[in-house]
């Protein structure tokens, strides 16, 4: 691979790997000799781009890492996995309890790829447990949860308590927390769609998984593209490495998988994915889809974004806009995009609390939201 990277991105790269070659390690031995990595920063990267496992597997052997820095990479992996155990444990425990009440769900991102994916369950970790179910059980499933423990965070309880119906509107998902121990707490993503950055590009339901039964792996990329693809521009490296782990797969249906991102007007970001995944993977594509990769100009498109990864926080939203906006070829559509944003940005939903009580305004009371939050606004600044 090409370096044009820090020396610390360029480790975590070579990091990127669980059955590693000689030719690999010889290259991180050679690398380090040559340059000094910045140890804090190199851990601090690590841990962003969720890349702390691969990266003690990788440097576990080298005797010109300090000890003081594989000792930090140890502790990190322990409390990693052990994290990763129990919340898969309160997972199961969770799923036990929707089977019984026969409420359907579909589990993915992290709680999914850290069991069904990666080699080891320690190896991605898990932040949220994001669960996809039917809206009309989203009610059903709060209220068995509840008397478990689980209560709905402060920023979605104004969409509960408003009259029916505005919340499916309003949302695509609502989130439920646990504590356990001290300050943790188990956190479950309650969705019921999920989205791209503008609804009107792609959305995907339960219905999709039900549909197409055998095709559980496909479902589970296109719900990565539009998340970690569309919503988050493959910011992290370990974003290319939940992909890498999904499609390495020998039975993929690949005919269908190209057709639904097509479908969904995900080619070029896809396609940027699938591109990192044969740079760091040495992933192997089909010349079919070898040609359609050609078709776009993927290099560029993709070191402009890799320049990102040398930074230590997510990129702002507007950032993540125009890259989205950047995947569209054609000018209409790139001013669709701004468009559908720049009506959902004016016209949304818009809570105010007076006096310690809070007043849901919903976005179909249209510029009246924008007027609202322009005056709170003003009131602010005074």
């Amino acid at each position: 691979m090409k370096s044009r990277h820090s020396t610390e991105i360029t480790l975590l790269l070579m990091a990127c790997s669980w059955n590693p070659s000689t030719r690999r390690n010889e290259s991180i031995v050679s690398l380090l000799e040559r340059y000094t990595p910045d140890w804090d920063r190199l851990l601090t990267l690590a841990n962003y781009h969720r890349l702390t496992p691969f990266l003690y597997h990788a440097l576990n052997e080298v005797p010109s890492v300090p000890d003081a820095f594989r000792a930090s990479l140890r502790q990190e992996c322990l409390h990693r996995t052990t994290d990763n155990l129990i919340k898969l444990q309160e997972y199961h425990r969770i799923a036990a309890v929707l089977d019984k009440q026969a409420i359907g769900y579909i589990p993915f991102k992290g709680i999914y790829l850290a069991e069904h994916s990666y080699p080891e369950r320690g190896l991605r970790p898990i932040g949220d447990m994001d669960i996809l179910v039917d809206q009309k059980d989203v009610q059903r499933v709060i209220d068995i949860l509840s008397p478990d423990g689980y209560r709905i965070g402060d920023k979605h309880k104004p969409y509960l308590e408003h009259p029916a119906g505005v919340i499916w509107d309003e949302l695509s998902e609502i989130s439920l927390f646990k504590p356990y121990f001290d300050t943790s707490r188990f956190d479950i993503d309650l969705h019921w769609r999920v989205n791209s950055l503008l609804r009107e590009i792609g959305e995907f339901e339960v219905s999709d998984f039900r549909s197409t039964p055998d095709l559980i792996i496909e479902n589970q990329v296109i719900l990565l593209v539009l998340h970690h693809g569309v919503n988050n521009s493959w910011e992290r490296i370990g974003y290319i490495n939940d992909l890498y782990f999904l499609l390495h797969r020998q039975d993929l249906n690949w005919e269908w998988l190209l057709k639904k991102v097509e479908q969904h007007q995900l080619e070029r970001i896809f396609f940027t994915g699938l591109y990192w995944c044969q740079a760091i993977w040495e992933f192997p594509v089909m010349a079919e889809v070898q040609q359609q990769m050609d078709m776009y100009n993927l290099a560029r498109l993709t070191e402009i974004r890799e320049k990102r990864w040398e930074n230590e926080q997510p990129a702002l939203f507007r950032t993540l806009l125009v890259d989205f906006a950047s995947t569209k070829v054609a000018l209409i559509d790139k001013l669709n995009v701004y468009g559908h944003y720049t009506r959902s940005f004016m016209f949304r939903s818009t809570v105010i609390t007076i006096d310690s009580h809070s007043f849901f305004i919903p976005k179909r009371w249209g510029f009246l939201t924008a007027m609202v939050r322009v005056f709170l606004s003003l009131m602010r600044a005074r």
